[in-house]
């Protein structure tokens, strides 16, 4: 079977995106759809895949969503914005404003200019931990703040061993958590951040739902409401004076075409 897709970076992210009618996804049973995925993202390398499909109001979309281990992905604030990369590109909707139905819940998505998209997420939820500030930004995120201002330069073996150990901590079965390291300096609306993702077990350059957690961390310590959160892959702005409406904007770009050959 072949299959078109579209390599889509959000921010250093990157998402292989296809469009499938939700009349012909039905008929694929998911392990076969995850099987594709895992296919894809190994022969060119991704962090995720999604399966695009209308939903049944008109404006609305659907995602079938996998990690690049073909585990499900609930939500990506990267990967939506790619989706909106895709609609206004790929499938020529102009009208610079879609829904999105996710696991996670509705998103909606805006064309805010020249590959640059806006998303309003679903509602941020701090919850106890003992290991640290814990939330959920539509998939759980374990945020840990450190003191090293180089923090990118220094993504060796032992933070790589150390967010591991956190991600499978007892605490967080059974799915386990992201974990997000941040350093927050002397200008209180700029912050580094860096997320260890589920699924993709290892740092990845960046994270949607990683930069929203960190952003909600230096809301809570410093009160900042609007956020530049700066990833190894790009800089995210994220604005939460509503943290039941919180906004995230940040660019999406084609990285290229490719036709696959896939078994299911």
């Amino acid at each position: 079977m072949k299959l078109t897709t579209q390599l889509i970076s959000g921010a250093g992210n990157t998402f292989h995106l296809t469009y499938m009618p939700g009349s012909e996804i039905e008929k694929i049973q998911k392990e076969s759809l995850r099987k594709m995925a895992v296919q894809i993202c190994a022969a060119q390398k991704a962090d995720g895949f999604i399966f695009l499909s209308e939903s049944d109001q008109q404006g609305s979309f659907k995602w079938t969503f996998f990690n690049n281990d073909g585990s499900d992905a609930e939500m990506c604030g990267n990967a939506t914005r790619c989706v909106g990369y895709f609609i206004e590109n790929n499938l020529r909707d102009s009208s610079r404003e879609w829904s999105l139905e996710t696991i996670a819940g509705k998103v909606k998505i805006f064309a805010a200019g020249q590959n640059l998209y806006r998303v309003i997420m679903s509602p941020f939820k701090k919850s106890s931990s003992t290991q640290g500030f814990f939330c959920d930004t539509g998939v759980p995120h374990l945020v840990i703040e450190t003191s090293d201002a180089d923090l990118f330069s220094h993504l060796d073996r032992d933070l790589k061993n150390t967010s591991a150990e956190l991600r499978f901590h007892e605490e967080f079965k059974p799915k386990g958590t992201n974990v997000t390291h941040c350093f927050l300096g002397h200008d209180p609306k700029k912050i580094k951040a860096v997320s260890y993702e589920r699924g993709v077990e290892d740092f990845t350059q960046a994270c949607g739902t990683g930069a929203a957690a960190a952003a909600f961390f230096n809301l809570t310590k410093r009160g900042i409401q609007e956020t530049e959160v700066e990833m190894p892959g790009g800089t995210l702005i994220m604005n939460l004076q509503d943290l039941n409406r919180p906004e995230m904007t940040g660019p999406a770009v084609l990285l290229g075409s490719y036709v696959n050959e896939v078994s299911i």
